[in-house]
């Protein structure tokens, strides 16, 4: 089901929670989040006490975010259906919620409203093997690389959780989109490095939150470190793999021109955050990006 003006979601205490990913997000992995109710409309009139819903938003194109068990509907003019969230699975799913494009490229009928996922069977099949079997494909993929793959990196609660940064979150989703299993490195200081994978193909992401004199700076002294560690992973690699890295460099403000022009004839990807939260690339890192490591 879509996420809309025809339904709320509500905290333990009753509160309503605002329909944008970021708060339902926070809801979630604080344990807020109780319960969403629907008005009974379209495929809804067909909701059963047992059923089980999946919640969908395109908002930050975040994608699959919360899952439920249906109550019976209320008997009354305007019926609505008051949905108990799993709040475990759903911990899981906000902070690593099924891509948007993935969910619309097998239901693309959502965009219209709620759909009965009981003649889909292969796009239930895609919901339910997100939540049981990504974890370990990720540490498949990720096996070797020294990371800590997303799922686990994500269990811990509070405030420095990953999936709740405003820079490494939506870097994760944008790799996550593009079919990539994504862990969280140590890094050389005190920020977390990201390394995802797919295939061949790894990406070493690193965040510089500084801006000025002080990102120029910041963003050097880490080209040394990032580099070893691309060197590592090709050369510590199965031969049969021949993995080849690519290096990423995350802005929180966006970067001096100078400094960009700089790493990208390094080969370094450059990007910055939006305001609204969203990823934007430069536009020479865009087509390298698109050339090199977007979905093919």
């Amino acid at each position: 089901m879509p996420v809309s003006r025809h339904l709320r979601f509500a905290q333990t205490n009753g509160r309503t929670i605002e329909n944008s990913f970021v708060k339902l997000q926070d809801a979630a992995l604080t344990d807020r989040l109780a319960r969403a109710i629907c008005e009974v409309r379209g495929t809804l009139v067909d909701v059963a006490a047992g059923d089980q819903m999946w919640f969908y938003t395109d908002d930050l194109e975040a994608g699959v975010v919360a899952v439920g068990r249906a109550r019976r509907p209320t008997k009354s003019a305007r019926p609505t259906v008051t949905v108990t969230i799993d709040r475990a699975r759903t911990r899981v799913l906000a902070a690593d919620p099924l891509p948007a494009v993935s969910i619309r490229r097998w239901v693309p009928e959502l965009r219209q409203g709620a759909v009965s996922l009981d003649y889909r069977p292969r796009a239930l099949k895609v919901l339910e093997a997100w939540q049981r079997e990504r974890a370990d494909r990720d540490a498949e993929m990720l096996g070797g690389l020294n990371v800590t793959a997303w799922r686990s990196a994500i269990k811990g609660g509070g405030a420095r959780q990953p999936a709740r940064d405003e820079v490494l979150g939506p870097i994760a989703r944008l790799l996550r989109s593009q079919d990539f299993a994504v862990g969280v490195h140590a890094g050389e200081g005190t920020e977390p490095w990201l390394v995802a994978r797919r295939v061949r193909d790894v990406v070493i992401i690193d965040v510089q939150r500084t801006k000025g004199v002080s990102a120029r700076a910041t963003a050097l002294s880490s080209i040394g470190a990032l580099r070893e560690l691309k060197w590592r992973i090709e050369r510590e690699s199965v031969r049969e793999l021949w993995l080849r890295g690519s290096l990423w460099m995350a802005f929180v403000h966006k970067p001096n021109e100078d400094l960009v022009s700089f790493l990208e004839d390094e080969e370094v990807l450059v990007s910055w955050q939006q305001r609204n939260g969203a990823v934007e690339f430069t536009d020479r890192s865009k087509q390298r990006w698109y050339q090199y490591l977007g979905v093919r």
